[in-house]
């Protein structure tokens, strides 16, 4: 894989810096270098590390995070764990929060113009590494308590980890899996498919009643790679992917062509909505929590959604892994997912210890929240949790993900920069129509020569 530099990562937050127009981080705050090189950071953090004891104010910590809307249900629990972050290491906690895309726009720009936060909510693998190799990140290990590092298992931190250092720490672990209706299922006595093929036959029978059998929000592309990149790991498996999307390969294993034409037949069959290419992840679920789509591929933190107090599917919504391909190189215990977000310490950071014990604690006691209201699996281990508290439905997807066999994150992730960008442009166009699925691979092929 081709190293990136900081000029790469420069060049994907140009346009972002000119348009966000971010306010630099205050001179009151913890991070308040105004240099982007790593030996400017290095410069002030010593400087006000000799200072910061003799001031007598409070620290100020910016941080950054996606948990902001009003009916996001996480937002309750963030807004919580930062008060009594305040209250426990006697600080002054700043948030500032985007919506996902808009978010990453925003937190390269503010890394490209040297503005980073204190704290900042990531993404880990392809999108966190050209921070980490431009020297804009912390790395952490010096700073985790014993008791921090008794909770990790051995996969929590493996996505945020480059040259055996570690440089964030985890908020979730999800998976990518099949919510549906059981009783729409019941009606048309359908059983749950367990390969691709039944599937076809599953989503049929629903048209033929009248009924549109699955939903995404378009607008979003994420949501369209759900299904997409569950395809490529039925059909190439995990290491084919993780090979491909790391340079290592390129795209010829056939698989990658078979799992576009399986989504192109998705999307021809009518399987989706018409306008599904321009709604949101949020409105495309609206249905589905109606009870009038049955089924909803997206991420294990839709369970949270079906027990909202607006859902009106509560106690009728099942789950199961995405089906398998025939000839196909993985199973059902393989997954798309695994720990893949995080919060991260600017390496420009004026206490790194402190801020990292506030990171740590933050990122710690969200994903046990998010755990009991049922939008994570729990990435930590050794955790006293009353399962009694656990929503049910997280409950099956624990059962069945127990005995995984592999994790492969999302494409998204898995590649750096502008490929990820490319990656999620062409699989837009592949879902409207506007490239064939041969097209399509064609254009992965050329992000790998």
């Amino acid at each position: 894989m081709k190293k990136k530099t900081w000029r790469t990562v420069m060049a994907l937050a140009l346009a972002g810096t000119m348009a966000m127009g971010l306010t630099a981080c205050g001179s009151g705050a913890v991070n308040s270098t105004a240099g982007g090189d790593t030996s400017a950071a290095q410069t002030a953090k010593e400087t006000t590390q000799e200072a910061s004891g003799d001031t007598g104010e409070v620290p100020v910590i910016k941080l950054w995070h996606i948990f902001g809307g009003d009916t996001d249900p996480n937002k309750a629990i963030i807004d919580q764990v930062v008060k009594d972050a305040e209250e426990k290491f006697h600080v002054k906690i700043e948030s500032d929060t985007a919506e996902n895309e808009a978010y990453k726009m925003k937190l390269k720009a503010a890394i490209a113009a040297n503005e980073t936060p204190d704290i900042f909510y990531t993404w880990g693998h392809g999108f966190i590494k050209p921070f980490v190799e431009a020297g804009k990140v912390e790395a952490l290990d010096d700073y985790l308590t014993d008791d921090f590092k008794s909770h990790l298992g051995p996969s929590t931190l493996t996505g945020f980890q480059f040259d055996e250092k570690t440089y964030a720490l985890t908020t979730d672990q999800s998976v990518a899996c099949m919510f549906y209706n059981k009783e729409m299922f019941e009606k048309l006595n359908l059983e749950v498919p367990e390969t691709f093929d039944d599937f076809l036959t599953v989503c049929q029978t629903f048209l033929d009643n009248g009924i549109t059998p699955l939903t995404v929000g378009g607008k979003e592309p994420w949501t369209i790679a759900m299904y997409h990149d569950l395809l490529a790991l039925r059909a190439v498996g995990s290491e084919g992917v993780k090979a491909a999307t790391g340079k290592e390969t390129g795209y010829d294993d056939p698989g990658f062509l078979e799992a576009a034409q399986c989504l192109k037949k998705l999307v021809d069959m009518g399987a989706f909505p018409d306008g599904s290419a321009g709604i949101s992840r949020e409105e495309s679920e609206v249905p589905f929590l109606q009870g009038q789509i049955p089924m909803y591929l997206n991420g294990s933190w839709t369970a949270t959604r079906v027990y909202k107090d607006s859902s009106l599917v509560q106690g009728k919504i099942g789950v199961f892994p995405f089906s398998v391909l025939k000839d196909g190189k993985s199973g059902v215990t393989d997954f798309t997912g695994g720990p893949d977000t995080a919060f991260a310490v600017s390496a420009a950071t004026r206490d790194p210890k402190l801020t990292t014990e506030v990171a740590q604690y933050i990122a710690y006691e969200l994903a046990i929240g998010k755990y009991k209201i049922g939008s994570s699996i729990l990435p930590y281990v050794n955790v006293d949790v009353d399962k009694s508290e656990i929503n049910p439905l997280l409950m099956e997807i624990y059962d069945f993900t127990k005995d995984a066999t592999s994790y492969t994150i999302w494409w998204d992730n898995l590649m750096e920069g502008k490929d990820a960008t490319v990656y999620l442009n062409k699989l837009q166009e592949l879902f409207v129509g506007s490239i064939t699925p041969e097209q399509y691979v064609a254009e992965l092929q050329k992000l790998n020569q």
